[in-house]
């Protein structure tokens, strides 16, 4: 497993063999009934979505194990909490962004409380508003808004539809498109056949048509989704549609890390990725001093090596804000780190990019996590 996951990190970070070719490869990432889409191809890696506030650990953990710390751009298909809930927690990261994009359709926030937005302005940096026709950059390919072609009060069917060319072949990344988004885009023959599907709305059975399916023709079909989470998805219909179809289905679910598929030479290949062996969990990482009124907390070190705490993430309970710490924070043995907030009256070593963040009459845990997701720190 592990040979294959740094085959994936050398793929996604564009040092393919043959620099000419430029496969273009589509990394699903499993966390869970979400989406998050890592899309490369030569010199430009997106991710698409951002999964669940809560799932960010495992988003973060593909990441750091891909040694990504720079991307072309992100992309937030829709507003919905399971595709860019995990936006502002990776904008509190050190992971570069050049570019945010989002649909110019959408329903259900305003514009200040769009997750893209938000998240963008933790940058001091504006969303690019997509619409059908709009083109992305991507090295060796081309990478087109397809749809929405008209607002819904759906926002599902508000959800950015792509074509990713790339490969010698076609990728089609639906986000949660349904049926009426379906039948607007088959309508205008904006759909070709392509070689990979990413299914729609986690492979519920409010998409993925018969007619959709007989026009993509498609060779390969990714389903993000956990069938324990979302018990209905991937419904059978779908799943015997694609089958009937002849599609090779993969889902997130079945793989530790997600699914890789790769476009090279026009030629589909897909793969259930798992990681190799994970760095010693640390130990000796307290976290004290949590102060409702001051709204900051510290983090202690009491074992007996410095430890390198770089994309370890706080987390309020209650709230459910959370925060990614920058690269190079360092803490020595017996040292403390003062983390405060917008709210707080004296600035920490790190300030939380936000205010209230702990709850001052309600019980209000703290946890810290590592880059890999794993708790290493608890304040009840």
């Amino acid at each position: 497993m592990r040979l294959i996951f740094v085959l994936l990190a050398l793929m996604l970070l564009g040092s393919s063999a043959s620099a000419e070719e430029k496969p273009l490869t589509l990394f699903a990432v499993n966390v869970g009934k979400a989406d998050a889409i890592l899309l490369q191809s030569g010199q430009t890696t997106y991710l698409i979505d951002t999964g669940t506030e809560e799932s960010w650990g495992k988003l973060s953990c593909a990441l750091t194990n891909l040694g990504v710390t720079h991307l072309t751009g992100v992309i937030i298909t829709h507003t919905d909490k399971d595709h860019g809930g995990g936006a502002l927690t990776l904008a509190t990261s050190s992971i570069q962004v050049e570019h945010w994009y989002a649909p110019a359709y959408y329903t259900d926030v305003k514009e200040k409380k769009h997750p893209a937005v938000m998240a963008a302005a933790l940058r001091n940096q504006a969303v690019q508003w997509l619409q059908a026709g709009d083109t992305i950059p991507l090295d060796g390919g081309t990478l087109t808004v397809l749809g929405p072609l008209s607002a819904s009060e759906t926002e599902n069917c508000n959800s950015l539809v792509l074509l990713a060319e790339g490969g010698g072949g076609r990728m089609l990344l639906t986000g949660d498109m349904e049926f009426p988004e379906e039948e607007e885009l088959l309508k205008a023959g904006m759909i070709p056949p392509c070689q990979v599907l990413k299914v729609g709305n986690h492979g519920e059975s409010d998409a993925t048509s018969e007619a959709l399916v007989r026009v993509v023709q498609p060779e390969i079909a990714v389903i993000s989704t956990n069938s324990t989470e979302e018990p209905d998805t991937p419904a059978n219909r779908v799943v015997k549609l694609l089958m009937g179809a002849g599609a090779q289905i993969a889902q997130t679910q079945h793989a530790q890390a997600g699914v890789l598929v790769t476009l090279e030479n026009g030629k589909a290949s897909a793969q259930l990725m798992g990681y190799g062996e994970f760095p010693a969990q640390m130990t000796g990482i307290v976290l004290t001093g949590r102060d409702a009124k001051a709204d900051h907390i510290r983090i202690r070190n009491d074992s007996v090596q410095a430890v390198d705490l770089s994309g370890c993430y706080l987390r309020s309970d209650r709230g459910g804000q959370q925060l990614v710490l920058p690269a190079g924070t360092m803490l020595a043995p017996g040292a403390e780190l003062l983390v405060s907030t917008q709210s707080s009256e004296v600035p920490g070593d790190i300030v939380w990019p936000d205010e209230k963040v702990w709850h001052k009459s309600k019980d209000d845990a703290a946890y810290l996590y590592d880059a890999y997701g794993r708790e290493i720190a608890y304040l009840p």
